[in-house]
């Protein structure tokens, strides 16, 4: 084979053209399972995002209401405890009046028993009982004889004159 064609040249040119494109279209199959594998994790990072951005959403809103509802319960405790509180210092008012108003009667009751162990039931009726002096008549007090003892005058010797009872 003279000058010829080199067959075994171009059987091993195209054979190893042919593993060239091979390789190339194996790794152009991988290249785009690969590529497709990687938008597909694209995709689920993205649709994962999406679900957790929702997910803290909806806790947060959840969070937000549970927040009101313990609001509302803590305004609504603090008006019972003050309606409670308005309510026990409108009872302790009520005690310290009723319990002065006890002590009050107590108090009454206790003088009108004092008075009425230690004063006589009757009334007391004061009588003058007479003395010498006082039951002398008018007319012994201006006699010119009265008063003096041993005179001729009404007088005793005591010297006190008038009427003895």
């Amino acid at each position: 084979m003279a000058k010829g064609f080199d067959w075994a040249s171009l059987i091993v040119g195209l054979a190893s053209a042919g593993v060239g494109a091979y390789t190339g279209y194996q790794m152009s199959k991988t290249s785009s399972t690969q590529a497709e594998q990687a938008r597909a994790a694209r995709e689920a990072a993205a649709a994962q995002a999406q679900q957790l951005r929702a997910d803290a959403a909806q806790r947060a809103s959840e969070f937000q209401a549970s927040l009101k509802q313990s609001q509302l319960q803590t305004e609504q405790a603090q008006r019972a405890a003050e309606m409670a509180r308005e309510s026990s210092m409108r009872q302790i008012a009520a005690q310290k009046t009723s319990s002065a108003l006890a002590i009050q009667q107590q108090q009454l009751a206790s003088a009108i028993q004092r008075q009425a162990s230690s004063a006589p039931v009757g009334t007391k009726v004061r009588r003058r009982v007479g003395t010498p002096q006082a039951l002398r008549t008018s007319l012994e007090i201006q006699s010119p004889f009265a008063g003096a003892p041993g005179k001729l005058g009404i007088g005793t010797e005591l010297g006190t004159g008038g009427l003895n009872v």
